[in-house]
């Protein structure tokens, strides 16, 4: 009977919690409390688990075994014996005979000691079958993507992909729909799709201001934490809503400085495509000297985010960690935040990181003077001779392009208790009244929200999402919170 090894051991029990929170989730309530004692009492095993040393053989003879190999690039004999070689590292490293790998991996043993000598190229199926031994940290990745710079030997590779319900046209008549009617709310996805807007948003960024506050973001301190929680794996970094993907960026670049060997990948998400693009340039402009980093652009929508596969793998079988981050107001300016975690978030596995940064509330929810008074958006502390910011003036370009005749448009920002679904939640919703030759109408053009974030924790540990680190920062203007939070479980269904 083969020896389990301390990594065996850790992972047998990731992927049994895993399993039995799944199970749980499907499960009547009474049968589902006694799996979720049972999920608990495995937890406090895993500690002991934890405790125990790894075994001293190449691992710490190699560090780029930690991180995790992809299957080779290339038929060269040089490569396939380099690869072989480290395959046989890793099962040595395991405690595993070569028969006993090809047993557990459901292959033949000649199949296994002609690809460890380098005498053939693993097939798709041997690799898949490897896979399946979690002590090896074997993964399937994606073509490396080409990094944006000059490489005649790097070849063709795609660096984006197109999400399948991804239709650019439809979204544009919608959008002109929408501000052809006589009001209403304009979801966060309009405003930013077409190159102007894009521009616009992008200006506003690069303003100082901005640039100050993005700055004042304790990112290093942030991957100082995640490296903790997620010790020697393959990072996943997925930016949601991305925009020009500099905050992102900025997280990877302190994960990659803070820990030698970093196996990562940034995934950037955002439905626009120009801020898609600027933002996948970035990050290869700036990310492209680290042979140990891959980049990649989807462009779709966050909302659908459960239906993207390439990024849910089970953590436990490619030994990597996701890092979910949602900056700016992305959060902030989702119109339900409890269905889109519930729904959208639904994919990721116990261990996933995620990572907010939301405004936090000048004064509790059901005091609204305090907050007119308090909060800088709506206590209008901003004199009218300042004219419009650079916010303000994307907001207003985006109406003057698609709604016709405009004679006029104002922004007021108006307080709003009642719609957030998040307790102690307020929101400062910025009108736009526009007048034409004909009529006026008024458009909510952005819902920005505060949160309490006591409150907030609550409900994002009702979801499946345990508070685990916050930091609050931007205190000279109105603060901002950076709330991380891990997936502890499978959230059950509503009552």
């Amino acid at each position: 009977m083969e020896q389990s090894t301390p990594i065996a051991i850790r992972s047998l029990f990731d992927d049994t919690v895993e399993i039995m929170s799944a199970i749980a989730a499907q499960r009547p309530a009474r049968e589902r409390a006694a799996i979720m004692r049972a999920i608990q009492t495995m937890r406090k095993t895993q500690q002991y688990a934890k405790d125990l040393p790894d075994p001293q053989v190449a691992l710490d003879a190699d560090p780029h075994l930690a991180p995790g190999i992809v299957e080779p690039d290339s038929d060269d004999a040089a490569v396939l014996a380099a690869w072989g070689t480290e395959l046989m590292q890793r099962r040595k490293a395991a405690g595993l005979s070569r028969e006993v790998l090809a047993a557990r991996a459901g292959i033949s043993d000649s199949t296994l000691r002609d690809v460890e000598k380098g005498r053939r190229a693993p097939t798709r199926t041997t690799i898949m079958h490897l896979q399946s031994v979690p002590e090896l940290r074997i993964e399937t990745a994606p073509p490396r993507y080409a990094m944006g710079r000059e490489n005649k030997d790097a070849g063709f590779a795609p660096n984006c992909w197109l999400a399948p319900e991804y239709d650019a046209i439809k979204l544009h008549n919608d959008m002109k729909l929408q501000f052809a009617g006589r009001g209403g709310h304009i979801e966060q996805t309009y405003l930013y799709l077409d190159a102007s807007s894009a521009t616009a948003w992008c200006a506003f960024a690069e303003q100082e201001s901005y640039t100050r506050r993005r700055m004042g973001m304790p990112l290093g301190r942030v991957a100082d934490f995640i490296i903790d929680c997620a010790g020697r794996v393959g990072l996943d970094v997925i930016g949601l809503g991305c925009g020009d993907g500099k905050d992102e960026v900025r997280l990877a670049q302190c994960l990659i400085d803070q820990s030698s060997n970093r196996n990562l990948r940034l995934y950037m998400l955002d439905i626009s495509q120009p801020l898609c693009c600027a933002a996948y340039r970035h990050a290869s402009h700036v990310l492209g000297d680290h042979q140990t980093v891959s980049v990649y652009s989807i462009q779709g929508s966050f909302y659908n985010l459960q239906r993207y596969s390439q990024l849910l793998s089970s953590p436990t079988r490619t030994h990597r960690r996701r890092i979910v981050c949602m900056f700016g107001n992305t959060f902030a300016n989702i119109d339900n935040e409890v269905t889109f975690v519930r729904n959208s978030l639904v994919g990721f596995s116990p261990g996933d990181l995620l990572l907010l940064s939301v405004p936090e509330a000048m004064a509790p929810a059901d005091k609204p003077d305090e907050i007119l008074r308090k909060d800088p958006r709506l206590s209008q502390q901003i004199p009218k001779s300042a004219g419009l910011s650079r916010h303000d003036q994307q907001l207003v370009g985006v109406v003057n392009r698609y709604v016709d005749g405009v004679r006029s448009v104002e922004l007021a920002s108006v307080l709003d208790r009642t719609s957030c679904v998040v307790p102690g939640c307020y929101a400062a919703n910025i009108i736009a009244t526009v007048k034409t030759s004909d009529e006026t109408k008024q458009f909510s053009m952005a819902y920005l929200k505060r949160y309490d974030r006591e409150l907030l924790n609550k409900t994002m540990a009702s979801e499946g999402w345990e508070p685990v680190a916050h930091w609050r920062y931007d205190e000279e203007y109105h603060p901002l919170l950076l709330l991380m939070y891990r997936r502890s479980r499978i959230a059950p269904e509503a009552d």
